[in-house]
């Protein structure tokens, strides 16, 4: 087990109407190779909590994808296109040369030469051809309450870890995956996302951090950015108050 982390301040435990980000880490076993399976991902056991008491700042991303539609029929356009400013280009080169070859100057190729042959143009159709994992972000700000260590560095420093994959006990040519984590708003769960990547982590140590008992940082601002690993559908939202939901199974 790693850490059990629970942010805390002053009258923190008597303020019923406060926001709590729980996230959890927990290992991965294997992932399929079919991401609507509920069973995509199998996760082993818990490794780290961390519970905090609101947050400065979310950012959330969706981006989905329109591309041209790649048919027989657009590629067919887009042949007798190029074939008409092919043609066009070749008609141009040869009366080209042929002014060229009466005046005996080069620059006559150039002066003669135009791009009309370029102005063909194939409109195709934009089809939707996918969605872009979702991306949310946190940024929170940790300070000491009792113990610097415990309540600045610790927490941010299992994130970092965690984020990264593992060589140990392990040959030159095998890793351990990096953790899994889960991530939950509470008691309003506006964000519950069971499966995400930890993509990124940027701290920024506040003023003072060279003051305390044992040299540690005595306040952070730290931001962890997740990558939900299950494709995003019109299931994947709920239904009340347009929470982001990793859902198991998808309509």
């Amino acid at each position: 087990m790693g850490i059990n982390f629970r942010q805390e301040f002053p009258n923190s435990g008597r303020a019923l109407e406060l926001c709590h980000v729980v996230i959890t880490a927990s290992s991965l076993e294997t992932q399929n190779l079919n991401p609507r399976d509920p069973n995509h991902i199998r996760k082993g056991g818990l490794i780290s909590t961390w519970d905090f008491i609101g947050f400065t700042d979310i950012q959330e991303g969706i981006s989905h994808t329109w591309e041209p539609y790649g048919s027989i029929q657009g590629r067919l356009s887009e042949l007798v296109a190029t074939g008409k400013a092919d043609f066009g280009k070749t008609f141009d080169s040869l009366k080209s040369a042929y002014k060229a070859g009466k005046t005996g100057q080069v620059a006559s190729i150039l002066n003669h030469g135009d791009t009309s042959s370029a102005k063909y143009k194939v409109d195709t159709p934009l089809v939707y051809t996918g969605s872009q994992r979702r991306q949310i972000s946190f940024t929170f700000v940790l300070q000491t309450y009792k113990d610097e260590y415990a309540d600045v560095l610790e927490p941010i420093h299992e994130f970092r870890k965690l984020s990264c994959a593992g060589i140990e006990g392990k040959t030159i040519d095998v890793i351990d995956w990096p953790a899994i984590f889960s991530v939950r708003t509470e008691p309003q769960g506006f964000v519950n996302i069971s499966d995400a990547a930890l993509t990124d982590v940027q701290v920024t140590w506040g003023a003072g951090a060279h003051y305390g008992g044992m040299g540690n940082p005595r306040r952070a601002e730290l931001t962890v950015t997740f990558l939900d690993l299950r494709p995003l559908y019109k299931s994947s939202w709920s239904q009340g108050g347009g929470g982001v939901v990793s859902v198991g199974e998808y309509e």
